[in-house]
């Protein structure tokens, strides 16, 4: 089983202060503007301000006078400490305050499990333009599948950042047993209640593997595919393979979850494209039908939403 840790990443170039609640079964993010001496007058007390934020919006409402803010004002500033949970800001006076931007919740339950976008080996996104107003959340994998576009890509033409990632390892899985990564701006700070979350490293994510670093780090955070079996197989001849599920950070195979893998290949014969595990593994076999000595296949096996997890070439003898 991979280990659900959360995580705090600061190096985000963004002017504005990032607020993260994890409220059973609901992901709740909002930005602010921020300020250490709004005036007095166009601030709202403790107490109120507790009061209007104790309820997150309706799941996908996002920017459009979203419940909480259209009570609080736009104009209106409230103390940073309403927020509750735990705050982390470059100023070291207690009165910081805070005026809303945006405000976007996402729900796991029945009408976004039961979609396609909800799937195994999923990295949900919740992105934010420049000024600091949110999007819908979405998967960035599903949303690239297509294309194979780089994610930088995807943000660039969006002209979008990220603000936080929901790392899903199976679509079965409960929200406790998924990773929020939330990014922030140091000199801004940002708001969180996630249990005991740890400093995205820069380089190393609970990995033995130091070529893993934060860009593709994010991959530790899920489940890892291997492809097993001989790198020579006989014109016109079959061969068994095996698909290893594991987690990359300890190298163990992962036995408590079944899941559905796909699988493809440039030339041969593949009687089954799609695979279940048992314990940790799923067996399969492959053909060179209709191949000659010299040929070449190259064997691939991924997710339903993201292809090529790991690919072995095969030479024909």
């Amino acid at each position: 089983m991979i280990k659900r840790r959360h995580y705090l990443f600061s190096q985000l170039n963004i002017p504005f202060f990032v607020e993260a609640k994890i409220i059973e079964p609901t992901i709740l993010l909002r930005t602010w503007h921020t300020s250490t001496d709004a005036p007095i007058k166009n601030a709202v007390s403790l107490d109120e301000a507790e009061h209007i934020l104790q309820k997150p919006v309706h799941p996908f409402q996002v920017n459009s006078d979203p419940f909480n803010f259209k009570r609080l004002g736009l104009d209106q500033w409230i103390p940073a400490k309403a927020l509750g949970g735990t705050l982390r800001h470059a100023s070291r006076r207690n009165d910081l305050f805070l005026k809303p931007i945006s405000e976007v919740s996402f729900e796991i339950g029945m009408a976004i499990a039961g979609c396609g976008a909800w799937s195994d080996y999923g990295l949900w996104v919740f992105n934010a333009q420049r000024n600091g107003s949110l999007e819908i959340p979405f998967n960035r994998y599903l949303e690239s599948y297509p294309s194979k576009a780089h994610r930088q890509m995807i943000l660039a033409s969006k002209h979008q950042i990220t603000l936080l990632m929901l790392c899903v390892p199976f679509a079965r899985d409960n929200l406790d047993k998924c990773t929020l990564v939330l990014k922030y701006n140091e000199d801004y700070g940002c708001a969180h209640n996630m249990p005991s979350p740890l400093a995205m490293p820069a380089t190393q994510i609970e990995t033995n593997d130091p070529s893993i670093n934060f860009l593709f780090g994010v991959k530790a955070l899920l489940p890892s595919l291997r492809l097993v079996g001989p790198d020579v197989i006989g014109a016109g001849q079959m061969a068994s393979y095996a698909v290893e599920l594991f987690d990359k950070n300890i190298d163990a195979l992962i036995t408590d979850h079944s899941v559905r893998l796909y699988l493809e290949t440039n030339a041969g014969y593949l009687p089954h494209r799609q695979v279940f595990t048992k314990d940790g593994v799923a067996n399969f076999n492959l053909m060179a039908l209709g191949l000659e000595p010299g040929d070449k296949i190259k064997l691939k096996v991924g997710w339903r939403n993201y292809s090529g997890a790991d690919e072995k070439i095969i030479a024909v003898v």
